[in-house]
Parts: structure tokens; sequence; C-alpha cells
């Protein structure tokens, strides 16, 4: 690595460059997109609207323009077909499982923690490599100590980013399980499990922490954190370990290197200083100053490389503390509520309004890039053509409630098939059903024959309620005659 950044600096910097601009993009993708598709239609000579004003076909369903259609069908990928009250329910499990407000995981973040336990796991890796891969050479030990330390960083960054998540769900089941226990235990704290395509009403007649259990759960776990905090306490001390024995071994050989060079120098077993011999009880004093210097001196390697080990082992075990909070901080509890924030925007639109708002920018570009289209074909003189001068103006808007209408009718299409291909009771399940004074409404084909025989079931109560009421009005005056009479 060392060689490629030496030898080719442009190259390698041209790459780590693409590379975070590639990350910037996709953690900004919505945006980028939405920019260079306006760029593009905007572009002079080459672009979507210079193009597309050219094109004067018609559309034979719609009577409009293709290139009209083509545009709005753009346009119309940054709209999201939503009602409001779709949109509520999505809010409302967010708030009924305690979410509202997180978010997941950002992508720097990710990139930040990546960076740091990978950083750090290449400190002891290379030191493993050297036991892993035994007599290898340099180079195939530094290619093992990458991958070592590749693998235990994926493990380190997902076994911390999920013990948080577990730490933050868990707190909220417990929470939950602390008011009910305030409450005197009334009524069962776990009711049902409620997912995001229930209506959200069904449990409001229940306490916050009921609603709260139905969503994230009852019970708290905590065997990822069991996992996480027993394989970063292994890697901490295994690492430090190893790295103590290196050390050691590194003071031996020193003092063995010692030892060889003063028996080879000494030759005939006498101390020569400035070509003297000196007599040997000199030459044993000046021996052990200098066995005592190399003493010190390893002692002080020791105890400044232990140190040295401890400070980074500590450094390694609260970067993973670092990781277990990223993972704490963001994510959710409920077990559907990462699809609740995805289907209301990542966040993004906090009400309806929002939601209008952002309906309400896309439609005014998407009309100022029609009536753009409009004035380039005038310009270009396609639309005096007689297929042309047939063609139906289509405004974004009513694109947009051709669109709507589209949807409605598809979906009661689909409503349709599936009253359709449902199975029908057994004749002898509807000979035993208990005959009743209400009457018996046919399978309603779609969302609005529902509300349909609701309210004629609705009206028919009314007027059974209205007829009893008026025969026991009639009967009391009829007593009343009856009590009159001599």
């Amino acid at each position: 690595m060392k060689e490629i950044l030496s030898t080719y600096p442009v190259a390698v910097w041209s790459i780590v460059s693409i590379l975070l601009a590639a990350i910037v993009i996709s953690a900004l993708w919505d945006k980028v997109k939405w920019w260079w598709m306006n760029t593009w239609y905007s572009f002079p000579l080459i672009g979507h609207v210079a193009r597309l004003s050219r094109d004067v076909s018609i559309d034979h369903q719609t009577g409009a323009f293709q290139g009209d259609l083509k545009l709005c069908r753009d346009y119309k990928k940054f709209i999201q077909l939503r009602n409001e009250h779709d949109f509520n329910e999505k809010i409302s499990y967010l708030t009924k499982a305690g979410d509202l407000g997180r978010s997941g995981t950002p992508i720097f973040i990710w990139l930040l923690t990546t960076l740091l336990v990978f950083v750090e796991a290449m400190g002891f890796s290379y030191v493993l490599a050297g036991y892993t891969i035994p007599g290898a050479s340099e180079n195939t030990q530094q290619m093992g100590a990458l991958g070592i330390a590749f693998l235990i960083s994926v493990l380190l960054v997902a076994l911390t980013h999920f013990s948080g998540h577990e730490l933050y769900r868990s707190g909220k089941i417990k929470q939950a399980r602390r008011s009910w226990l305030d409450a005197g235990r009334k009524h069962d704290l776990f009711t049902r499990e409620v997912a995001l395509a229930t209506p959200q009403s069904v449990d409001d007649q229940f306490p916050i922490y009921t609603q709260l259990v139905n969503r994230v759960g009852a019970h708290p776990q905590y065997a990822i954190t069991i996992a996480t905090v027993i394989f970063v306490a292994v890697v901490a001390v295994g690492a430090t370990f190893v790295r103590g024995k290196v050390l050691e071994k590194m003071l031996t050989q020193e003092v063995a290197g010692l030892n060889l060079s003063q028996a080879g120098s000494a030759g005939n077993g006498e101390l020569k200083l400035d070509a003297l011999v000196l007599p040997a009880h000199d030459q044993a004093q000046v021996q052990d100053s200098k066995d005592k210097v190399l003493h010190d001196t390893q002692d002080l390697d020791r105890s400044g490389g232990w140190g040295t080990f401890i400070v980074l082992a500590v450094i390694f075990v609260f970067l993973q503390f670092l990781g277990v909070l990223f993972g704490y901080k963001w994510g959710f509890a409920g077990k559907q509520s990462a699809a609740a924030f995805q289907a209301i925007g990542k966040g993004r639109f906090t009400s309806y309004e929002d939601v209008r708002a952002h309906y309400r920018n896309v439609a005014d570009a998407a009309q100022a890039q029609l009536s753009s289209l409009d004035q380039r074909r005038q310009e270009s003189g396609s639309s005096g053509t007689s297929s042309a001068a047939q063609a139906r103006k289509m405004s974004f808007k009513d694109f947009m409630d051709r669109e709507r209408n589209e949807d409605v009718r598809d979906l009661n299409s689909q409503h349709q098939h599936t009253q359709a291909y449902k199975p029908v009771p057994p004749a002898e399940t509807l000979a035993a059903a208990p005959a009743t004074d209400a009457p018996v409404a046919s399978v309603p084909e779609s969302e609005d024959d529902e509300l349909a025989r609701l309210e004629r079931e609705l009206a028919e109560r009314r007027d059974a309620a209205q007829r009893r009421a008026k025969i026991e009005q009639m009967k009391k005056e009829l007593a009343s005659l009856e009590g009159n009479q001599p």
C-alpha cells in the first residue's frame, strides 16, 4: 500500500476523492436526483424540454401530447400518492411505539464508527498476523493484518450497533413495565400485537404503556449485549496480552544480541577499553555497570510499553462504548417503526401540511416546465400541425387528478377480485348459523359498497327503533283510554 501511494499518489487520491463523492451523493441522493432532473430538463438544445418540444405525437387515451405526459410522469416520481388518514396512521404508530422524532443511523455515523474501529483494529491486527501467519513474508503479513482488521471491525461495528439498539428497546419495555406496576396491574400489560397495517385506534382505550408494548414487545432482551461485552473483553485482553508478549520477546532478543556482541568483542574473555586490558576486578565492575544500565533500560521499556498497551485497551473499550451509544441514540424500538418512518418520507415530513407543501413545490416546478415546453413547441411551429391542433392541453394538476382516479379504480378492482376469490362457507355452516332479526347484507365489493351497507343498516335500525317507540306510545295511550272507561 505504501509503495502504491508513493508511486501513484495522484491516482490513489483521485480514487479516494471519487469514493468520498459517491458517499456524499448516496447520502443526499433524493436531492441530487431532483437537482439533476430539473437541470437536465432546462438544459438548452439537448435538454428534455428541447427534445420533447419536437414530439407532437398524441396519446389516444387522454388526447394530450406524449411529451406532456412524459414530463408529468417524471415529476410524479417525486410525489407520494398518500392520503391524510394513511399519513396520520404512520404518525400514530410511531407515537405509540415511542419512536416519534427518532431516525435511522446516518451514513456518516456508520462511516465514522467503522473508520475508528478499523484504525484501532489495525494497531493489534499486525501483531496478531505474525502469529496467525507464522513464517510468512512481510507483504503476506501485511495483507493478513488488513484481513484480520476488517473481520474484527465488521464484528465490532455490528455487535455494538445492535447492542445499543437492544438496550434502547429493552429500556422502553422496562419503563412500560414500571408504569404498569405503578398503576397496580389493573389489566394485562400486553393485549395484542398491533401491526402497521392494523388500524391504530384498536387500543386507544388502553394506557400508553400498553400501546407501547403492543408495538415493541413485552419482554426485554440482553443476549446481544452480553455477547458484545464478552467479545470486546476477549479482544481487549487478548490484544493487550499478545502485545505484552511481543514486547517481552523484543527485550529478550535485545539482551541476547548484546551478550553475543560482547562475547565476540571480548575474544579471550578479557574486556578491552581504549586498547588497554583492564584488571579482572575492574572488568567485573564495568560489566556490572553495563548490566545495571541494561536492566534499568529494560524496566523502563517494559513499564512504558505496558502502560501504552493499557491506554490503548482503554481507548479500544471506549470506542466500542461509543458504538453502543450510537446504536442507542439512533434506530427504532417498534417492530415496524422503520417501515413507518420510511413511509412518511424518512422524517422529512412532520405533518400532513408538510406533505402538501412538498406537493405544491413539485407541482409548481412541473407546471413551469410544462409551460416552457408549450412555449418551445409554439416557437418551433410544431403546435401548428393538424394533429397538434387537436391535442388537449393538460396541466400537472389535471394529470395528478387523473392518476388519483386511476389509483382509486385500481384499488376497487383489487377489492372486487379479493371478494370474488374469498372461500364460500359450507352449506351446513350457513344452516347452523342462528337466525337474527337484523337484515342480512351481501358481501361488499369495495370500500364504497361497505360504507353504503353500513349506512343502510344504520337507517334500518333507526327506523326499527322509531317503530318500536311508536308502538310503545300507542300501547300507553290505549291503556290510558281503557283505564278512563267507566
